[in-house]
């Protein structure tokens, strides 16, 4: 069965007075469909509310959520770097100060043995000879000490004088006196390379029979001037026999080298002594 609408006209005024034409025209007639039987409630579109979830809010939480995770682990990250740089760098700048240190220490400890070695040659001396081992001047006028005296070789920690070849000859008894009158005595060699080094710096003079006397002679054995006994391990003999003191000579092998002689032969001479300055 059809169900009967009814209409019902619904008139809106202004209610500010207007002109008769005005009015007119601003009047507005609805119609009010209504179904029969069936009530019609009207509800005003400004006081609708929508009552479902703002669903669309929840992501925006969880993004919250994670950006704040992420913060906490960045900062606790940060914090544990600069931990750990600190320690780090407190680390190593204890290790340079210690390293400084040590260096100090044993720059400390060799100049105290340099000191302690200067007066220990001094000491052997009755009469320093300032003159020879202090002969320069810095730019200040002060005197400026040597290893050695002027004319005398540096080797080690020793100081050689190899006669000029115009330099008269003498036998191994007078050499050894010429020495003495330098706080000197004839040279011992006590190492391959003390023993290159004097070849090195000697040369060729007469004949190969005549060479430079060294502190080295025999009596029941073979004794260095100091009286210590001759190393077998650092001997460096050509011939042993024909005399009682010895001769480096020029024209033998290096590491062949010495020469028994008489030593009432007048030969050049080496002279050793302790260099004032001690070095490395």
């Amino acid at each position: 069965m059809a169900e009967e609408l009814h209409y019902s006209p619904v008139v809106f005024k202004n209610p500010i007075v207007s002109s008769p034409k005005e009015k007119k025209e601003e009047e507005t007639v609805y119609d009010e469909v209504k179904a029969k039987g069936s009530a019609v409630t009207q509800q005003s579109p400004a006081t609708a509310v929508d009552e479902r979830p703002a669903l669309h809010s929840q992501p925006f939480r969880g993004v919250a959520l994670c950006l704040g995770v992420v913060c906490v682990l960045l900062l606790s990250a940060i914090i544990g770097l600069c931990v750990y740089f600190m320690t780090a760098f407190s680390e190593h700048y204890t290790k340079l100060v210690r390293e400084h240190l040590a260096a100090e220490k044993k720059e400390v400890l060799r100049e105290r043995d340099r000191l302690n070695w200067n007066l220990r040659v001094i000491y052997q001396l009755d009469d320093f000879p300032v003159n020879k081992y202090c002969s320069q001047k810095d730019d200040t006028g002060e005197r400026v000490c040597n290893s050695c005296q002027d004319g005398w070789m540096l080797f080690k920690s020793s100081c050689y004088l190899i006669l000029h070849p115009a330099a008269p000859w003498k036998t191994w008894t007078q050499s050894q006196q010429y020495c003495n009158q330098d706080n000197a005595d004839l040279a011992v060699i006590g190492s391959q390379e003390e023993q290159e080094f004097i070849s090195n710096h000697t040369q060729h003079y007469y004949d190969d029979h005549h060479g430079y006397w060294i502190g080295l002679t025999k009596v029941d054995q073979w004794l260095w001037v100091n009286g210590s006994n001759q190393n077998q391990t650092d001997v460096f003999w050509n011939n042993q026999t024909g005399g009682n003191c010895v001769l480096t000579v020029p024209n033998n092998p290096p590491l062949a080298n010495w020469n028994a002689a008489w030593c009432n032969m007048e030969n050049r001479w080496i002279c050793e002594s302790r260099a004032l300055i001690w070095s490395e």
